[in-house]
């Protein structure tokens, strides 16, 4: 898969894709984004008739997913990302199976509540109260075995 600029495919990227592009409002919601530079949380409201809090929600999702991308703060405004996806079977294999090598080798090392511990010290980190290494020096990990578990999560693209 080649898509959102190269990025690597993980078995939770590619499904996240799938997840947005299998949602019909979000599918016309990239339809508007195609025909703009940019627009406004309000103008897809407006323009498509959906609640402010729904357009709100898919476009952070459409965001997150690596589909458009927010181009201002507040008012929130995104704009379209041209991308590209590319399928195959090998590269789907290729994901599940580095996902499948580093996430073994961290419950191996680690224990079993490893991931589960880097995923509840995350939100302490986006939030600010945490950097990396303080957070890896929390759930007990390297530093460098947190990272990769937070890049194999897909937590260092949020």
């Amino acid at each position: 898969m080649n898509a959102m600029g190269g990025a690597v495919l993980s078995r939770k990227r590619l499904r996240d894709i799938g997840e947005q592009l299998a949602n019909d409002r979000k599918l016309e919601i990239l339809t508007y984004a195609a025909d703009r530079e940019r627009f406004t949380v309000a103008e897809l409201k407006d323009s498509l008739g959906i609640p402010h809090t729904t357009a709100h929600e898919y476009c952070r999702d459409l965001a997150r997913a690596g589909l458009i991308e927010r181009v201002q703060g507040k008012p929130a405004a995104y704009a379209p990302i041209d991308f590209e996806v590319k399928l195959s079977l090998d590269e789907i294999s290729s994901a599940v199976e580095s996902e499948s090598q580093t996430l073994s080798y961290v419950y191996e090392k680690y224990g079993e509540e490893a991931i589960e511990d880097v995923l509840d010290v995350w939100d302490r980190v986006e939030a600010g109260e945490l950097t990396y290494r303080e957070a890896s020096a929390e759930v007990g990990m390297k530093h460098v075995d947190f990272l990769r578990t937070a890049a194999e999560l897909d937590l260092l693209s949020r």
